[in-house]
């Protein structure tokens, strides 16, 4: 049966250090061993500072709440729903359990590239580093 893991990324080629700042998902379909799909989902305004073409003004406050109430990062949930994994670089305990309570797994990693974590996704044995969980104060 195949599978579809999510591994957040600002570039395709790096895991985000935290799945909340993330720009992207590399959507990687999984089926006996050999990774069949590779599909790169952007998010909507993912870093709509960094751009300097929009010309709309920014009096909307609804990108700045915090985590309950932002919309642009409850959504970023959403591309998520087709997937089994999501295999990250870092998040915090609330986004774990979020994902856990919509049946994805997590496994966070001390892989940096992408290149090097689908190769070991391909072994099945992912090794999962609980220290990435990020502590919320």
């Amino acid at each position: 049966m195949a599978i579809k893991i999510a591994i957040p990324t600002d570039d395709g080629k790096t895991i985000s250090r935290h799945f909340g700042q993330a720009r992207a998902f590399l959507i990687v379909t999984l089926d006996n061993g050999e990774i069949t799909e590779q599909e790169l989902r952007e998010l909507p305004d993912a870093g709509e500072h960094d751009h300097h073409h929009h010309d709309h003004d920014h009096d909307h406050d609804h990108h700045h709440h915090g985590m309950g109430g932002n919309p642009a990062h409850m959504a970023k949930f959403d591309y998520l729903s087709d997937c089994q994994v999501l295999i990250g670089g870092g998040m915090g305990q609330p986004a774990v359990q979020r994902l856990n309570s919509m049946g994805i797994q997590v496994a966070l990693t001390d892989h940096k590239n992408i290149a090097d974590l689908l190769e070991e996704i391909k072994t099945g044995q992912v090794k999962h580093n609980p220290r990435r969980v990020h502590a919320h104060h």
